[in-house]
């Protein structure tokens, strides 16, 4: 009985700390602050036109399979800014 108990224990602690993020499948939160990022820095991306959107799209899905998370993502200044110019070349296709 004890073992059901910590097993079910263990469990809800597990479940209440929240889903973490991992590559390519990163939390709610670390989307919201990509997200969030992406808003930040819109206006300056009005030069691609109508291929805004297709840029952002391509920019979050190789950000999110490069990365554990934001604040890696965040950190890596230099990796960020290649995957950049390697969305804007395929946006600009």
């Amino acid at each position: 009985m004890k073992k059901i108990i910590l097993t079910a224990a263990v469990a809800l602690v597990l479940v209440s700390c929240g889903q973490s993020s991992k590559k390519g499948a990163w939390s709610q939160e670390d989307k919201d602050k990509f997200n969030k990022e992406m808003d930040r820095v819109k206006g300056s991306l009005d030069v691609l036109g109508d291929k805004k959107q297709a840029y952002i799209d391509c920019y979050w899905k190789k950000v999110e399979a490069n990365y554990e998370n934001f604040e890696k993502a965040n950190s890596d200044v230099s990796g960020c800014q290649k995957l950049a110019m390697d969305c804007a070349t395929e946006a600009m296709k």
